[in-house]
């Protein structure tokens, strides 16, 4: 199982699958994005819920419409949400960690791609997170939404997703803080459209390996 890892740079300066109708009757379909958050880390709500905004509002830039399942916390899990049913592309998941995991102080999440560059699901680190200098530019909740679309996007993007700018960038630097902290730092065009071929390609797939199943009456 191939992974994608990513660390942030904190030093300082000085200084599901149905289209639906949009307003434009041209424009593409939205894409649909289920994704199941599992609170291993017992964030607090507040923190998760600026998480949660900030993720949504990112995403819906980039024309995916986000459906966030709040999963729970250990031993407080949800399961009439369906939570584990997870499906490439239209259902992917994020486990928010407790502890350190045995990766780096400067990781921040780890998403899992198999050989043909697709995965379900991703980790974030909380304790890398809520630790770092980084939120001395961004508070915790906002950070964390950043963080968790930068994982989503490895698994939406597939393998070689890194950039060299903005928010899929592998190391960010006070710039990409910056904006991040004034609530714009997005995916850019060319990985915009990438994301939405790589959606569409992937439900088409699994919408025709559905026919055949039940075409062949098993």
């Amino acid at each position: 199982m191939g992974r994608e890892y990513w660390a942030m740079a904190v030093a300082l300066l000085v200084s599901t699958f149905a289209p639906a109708a949009l307003a434009r009757p041209d424009a593409p379909p939205t894409v649909r994005l289920k994704v199941s958050v599992f609170n291993d880390a017992m964030v607090a709500q507040p923190v998760l819920k600026a998480a949660q905004e900030r993720a949504e509002a990112v995403l819906r830039e980039a024309g995916i419409s986000l459906t966030w399942l709040d999963c729970g916390t250990p031993g407080r899990w949800r399961p009439e949400l369906g939570c584990r049913d997870l499906a490439f592309p239209t259902h992917l998941s994020v486990r928010l960690v407790a502890g350190r995991r045995g990766v780096s102080e400067d990781t921040f999440g780890q998403s899992y791609l198999n050989e043909r560059g697709e995965g379900n699901y991703a980790n974030v680190y909380v304790a890398q997170l809520s630790s770092c200098k980084a939120l001395d530019l961004i508070n915790e909740g906002e950070l964390l939404g950043y963080v968790v679309v930068h994982e989503l996007g490895h698994l939406l993007l597939g393998k070689d997703s890194h950039s060299s700018v903005g928010l899929m960038r592998a190391k960010w630097e006070v710039e990409e803080l910056r904006r991040a902290a004034r609530g714009n730092l997005s995916f850019t065009k060319s990985e915009t459209e990438r994301m939405q071929a790589r959606y569409w390609s992937a439900a088409a797939r699994a919408q025709s390996g559905l026919a055949r199943y039940a075409a062949s009456g098993k």
